[in-house]
């Protein structure tokens, strides 16, 4: 490989003197504490020497820019140190920007290019993945190589160094003391057999095993595993003579405790990654012939059921309590297999699978329920279909049982697309307290429901992104105008810090109100950026009962309409100028959250994404800023009216006398400084930016009294 000096002549000037004063940090000293790991600690991450500072890498680039899912948007490479080969443990590492990076675009990184990057040492999505990478700074990222190299190969390694068996969520269980040194490395399993594949819209997801029940989810962190772009999808029991990828951290628990997270997962880049082997029955489009059966009704459940030999056996597998089941011979008609489950009493859960074997013995099961994956269901119900079975599982999962069913749901519109509403749609259940809300998504038909109107909706149920909507309206009616809407389930935000399925599961898609646990006090504003941890902004802040907690509360999204954000333009409330036009134009003035913030109601709808629970508010009547607040010092009390305010800010002191008057911004900085002797001086705030300011008032004696929180609206 050649090495162009002029770039790195330019490379240098570029970076500055700050950059050349940098050294050189070998990735094995940031991903491998220099042999001071420790592989039983749920924190293991990048060495806390470097974490949150900014260091200087040189690598191989492993991967073309541009392969991965955000391509365009997010950046995201993993290098192999120059100093490195691949069986080097601690040698690789992510580089990820969320913008286009200069002076080189990763974007245009080709494998075997050799690059400098200086950046910020972080965790992507800490609580969840835990993968160390490295967030290049403004000049940060540099080609060195004037010609690419050779592509970095393949190492291999067994599925059981990764993962072992399943946990009760149906994840791999993260071997940490084996895996954790081959995160970022481009790595080879051999002879491994599919047991679960997802599905979700475009994208594809493969957990595979090898011969002694070790797990590994071959995930589509890249493009390349997507059905758009010809990916083919295995089928359950289809066998890999190879996979080759990218080993992605996912922390699963200290090799034990059940999460939901993945464990080590492998991310081809390539079609070329994949090395199909034997392969077994396509099991595939199974349906019911009722999507809600009533009490005593028989359902028949079919599948497309095919294989490059013969068919010798196809069965459906039904259970009423999860444990036993019984087996029903399938009937074909040409390649379509079904046999009927007998009708069950009101109320009764029925779980399903099928089985089939080739003429090679090949077998297939979908959900592979012996191997840890869960069933199918369906609940019978004299009501025919309701969002409470909708929404209803027993899985931590959070999956429906009726993804792909066409049903039709009645329920109180909660969320309207009205201008000044949510900008969505939500329909909740009448008289229920949980599992009774859903979103319903898709098409015109549903832009003139109003909140309060008790509708029928017809569609298709789906899961986008492990939140349950309903989407593809066929049929919208209004049964009843002007109904009483569901008043809204209180709720203690600490409740909703964290994604918990026993716990929060049960509210997705409900109106739902926070509340202080201790009767008669408000809430706070605890955390204005929810995601700061992460070095990124969502939008979302964090509305708690304890001021002085900033980790406990329940996150708020607002002024955000994109393609991942889903909340209303009509909430002032957001935690940056950015959302008054970016995702969306907000309708309303903007008021910037910053802690201490105190609400007298907090309510809106509660959804899901991300791994998190999330309150949108719908409008501004379902966030009220406590009006004023007064501290008592001295004998010296003060109030301020209106709250917000725009132009002008009425000051009242209980008696005449002089003061002094200040307007503190968010940062401490001095806007308003005056002198009075009214009892009731009145301040010109028009030349103000909209924001959160705090009064201070002092009297000759040196009494102060402070009115915080005092909101400014253009």
């Amino acid at each position: 490989m050649r090495i162009c000096y002029a770039i790195l002549a330019t490379l240098m000037l570029a970076f500055g003197a700050q950059a050349q004063n940098l050294p050189l940090t070998p990735i094995q000293e940031i991903q491998g504490w220099a042999g001071q790991f420790q592989p039983d600690s749920c924190s293991d991450g990048p060495n806390p020497l470097y974490y949150n500072d900014t260091v200087r890498v040189r690598g191989v680039v492993i991967n073309n820019g541009g392969l991965n899912e955000t391509s365009g948007q997010t950046r995201w490479v993993w290098i192999r140190d120059i100093t490195a080969q691949a069986s080097t443990p601690y040698g690789n590492i992510t580089i990820r920007n969320s913008v286009a990076t200069t002076p080189t675009d990763m974007n245009t990184l080709v494998s075997g290019d050799t690059i400098e990057v200086i950046g910020i040492v972080t965790e992507f999505n800490p609580t969840t993945n835990g993968e160390t990478q490295i967030t290049p700074i403004v000049n940060g990222v540099q080609l060195l190589s004037f010609e690419p190299g050779p592509a970095p190969e393949a190492f291999p390694i067994s599925v059981g160094q990764l993962n072992g068996n399943l946990n009760n969520d149906g994840n791999p269980i993260n071997h940490l003391t084996t895996g954790e040194k081959f995160e970022g490395n481009f790595v080879q399993v051999n002879n491994v057999t599919v047991v679960n594949v997802q599905l979700v819209g475009d994208r594809c997801r493969i957990l595979v095993k090898d011969s002694a029940n070790n797990h590994v989810w071959i995930y589509d962190r890249f493009r390349t595993q997507r059905l758009s772009n010809g990916f083919v999808p295995p089928n359950v029991g289809d066998q890999y003579t190879s996979v080759k990828g990218l080993v992605e951290s996912w922390k699963n628990g200290c090799d034990q405790a059940a999460t939901t997270s993945r464990g080590y997962n492998i991310n081809p880049f390539s079609l070329t990654h994949y090395v199909k082997g034997a392969s077994s029955p396509s099991i595939g489009n199974i349906k019911k012939s009722v999507a809600c059966p009533g009490p005593a009704e028989p359902v028949i459940v079919s599948a497309d059921i095919t294989d490059d030999g013969t068919i010798t056996s196809a069965e459906l597998l039904y259970s009423l309590d999860g444990l036993v089941y019984q087996t029903l011979p399938a009937t074909a008609n040409g390649t379509r297999y079904a046999a009927s489950i007998p009708g069950q009493p009101n109320g009764q859960i029925v779980r399903y699978y099928f089985r089939a074997k080739d003429n090679l013995n090949n077998t297939t099961l979908v959900p592979n329920v012996p191997g840890q994956l869960n069933p199918l269901f369906y609940t019978s119900n004299s009501e025919g279909c309701t969002i409470r079975d909708i929404q209803f599982t027993p899985y931590s999962v959070g999956r429906s049982g009726y993804t792909g069913d066409t049903v039709t749901l009645k329920g109180i519109v909660t969320a309207s697309a009205a201008p000044e509403n949510l900008g969505f749609v939500f329909i909740q259940q009448e008289g229920q307290n949980e599992w009774g809300g859903i979103w319903v998504n898709g098409g015109s038909l549903i832009t003139s429901l109003a909140v309060g109107d008790k509708v029928s909706v017809t569609g298709i149920v789906e899961e986008y992104f492990g939140l349950t909507r309903l989407t593809n309206i066929s049929n919208a009616s209004v049964v009843a105008a002007g109904q009483p809407v569901p008043q809204p389930i209180s709720i203690n935000p600490a409740t909703l810090t964290t994604y918990d399925f026993a716990v929060t599961e049960k509210y997705e898609g409900m109106l739902v109100k926070l509340e202080n646990p201790v009767a008669g006090l408000n809430l706070f504003v605890v955390d204005s950026n929810a995601d700061a941890a992460q070095l990124r902004n969502n939008g979302e802040y964090r509305i708690g009962s304890d001021v002085n907690d900033p980790n406990t509360g329940c996150r708020v999204l607002a002024g955000r309409q994109g393609s991942t954000a889903f909340s209303s333009l009509n909430v002032s409330y957001v935690n940056s100028p950015i959302w008054q036009t970016v995702d969306g134009t907000m309708n309303v003035p903007l008021v910037l959250v910053v802690p201490e913030m105190q609400f007298t109601i907090v309510q809106g709808i509660m959804t899901y994404s991300f791994s998190n629970m999330k309150l949108l508010p719908r409008n501004n009547s379902d966030m009220s800023l406590l009006i004023s607040t007064s501290d008592m010092l001295s004998n010296e009390a003060m109030l301020a009216y209106p709250n917000p305010a725009r132009d002008n800010l009425s000051v009242r002191f209980p008696s005449e006398g002089n003061r002094k008057i200040e307007l503190f911004n968010a940062l401490g900085q001095t806007v308003i400084d005056m002198e009075t002797n009214s009892a009731n001086p009145i301040l010109n705030i028009s030349g103000t930016h909209p924001g959160i300011y705090r009064l201070r008032a002092t009297d000759a004696q040196g009494n102060t009294a402070t009115v915080r929180n005092i909101s400014i609206l253009k």
